[in-house]
C-alpha cells in the first residue's frame, strides 16, 4: 500500500518471469489445431479415395480394360498396402497434434508433454515414410511407367530416364520441409520459460 496525496493506492505486485505467459503457447496451440484438422481431413479424403478406387477396380474388371489402364490399376493395387500405412500413420499423428493443440490453448501442465509426443511421433513416421517411399513406392511407380511406355507406340520421351531421380528428389524435398514444424515445436516449447510458466499457472 502506497500513500500519495493523502490517498492510499494499491501497489501492484511484482511479476516474476515465470508469471509472464510465453506467446509461443498460443501460437503453437492454434497451429497445432489447424494442422491437426487439415491432417485429419486429408486422412478422410485418403480413405474415401481408397474405397472409391477399389470400386473402380471391381467395375473395370467386369467391363474390360486396355493394357495401359490395367497397368495403372495394377500399380494402384501394388501400392494399396503402402497407402493404407500412410493413412494410418497420418490418423495417429493427426489425433496427437490436435490433442496437444487443445491442451496448449488451455495452458494445461501436460501440454508440452503431449506436444513432444506428437513431435517425436511425427518425426519417426516421416523417417519411416520416406524410407518406404524410396524402397516400396518408387520401384512400383517406375515399373508401371516403363510398362506403360512399352505398350505405347510412341518413342519414349527424353525425361523418362531421369523420372525416378526426379520423383526421389521431390520426395526428399517434401520430407525435409515436413520436418521443420515438428522440430520447431520440439525446440521452442521445451524452453525453460515455457515449462516454468506451465508449472506455476498450468491447469
Amino acid at each position: 500500500m502506497v500513500i500519495m496525496n493523502g490517498m492510499e493506492i494499491e501497489q501492484p505486485s511484482s511479476m516474476s518471469p515465470e508469471d509472464i505467459e510465453p506467446g509461443r503457447l498460443r501460437v503453437f496451440g492454434v497451429c497445432h489445431i489447424v494442422f491437426g484438422g487439415l491432417g485429419l481431413m486429408n486422412v478422410a479424403g485418403g480413405i474415401a479415395m481408397q474405397f472409391l478406387q477399389e470400386r473402380l477396380w471391381t467395375g473395370a474388371r467386369s467391363s474390360g480394360l486396355d493394357e495401359v489402364q490395367e497397368i495403372q490399376n495394377e500399380m494402384y493395387r501394388d501400392l494399396s498396402a503402402y497407402t493404407w500405412i500412410t493413412i494410418a500413420t497420418g490418423l495417429i499423428v493427426g489425433v496427437l497434434i490436435l490433442r496437444a493443440g487443445i491442451a496448449l490453448t488451455k495452458r494445461r501442465q501436460s501440454s508440452v508433454r503431449l506436444s513432444n509426443t506428437y513431435a517425436l511421433s511425427s518425426i519417426i513416421t516421416k523417417v519411416v515414410g520416406i524410407l518406404l517411399f524410396l524402397m516400396v513406392a518408387m520401384p512400383v511407380i517406375g515399373e508401371a511407367v516403363t510398362a506403360m511406355l512399352a505398350e505405347s507406340s510412341a518413342p519414349a520421351p527424353a525425361w523418362v530416364g531421369g523420372l525416378q531421380i526426379f520423383i526421389g528428389a521431390i520426395g526428399g524435398i517434401s520430407f525435409l520441409l515436413s520436418m521443420i514444424y515438428p522440430l520447431c515445436a520440439l525446440i521452442m516449447l521445451n524452453k525453460p520459460q515455457v515449462r516454468q510458466y506451465l508449472a506455476r499457472h498450468g491447469g
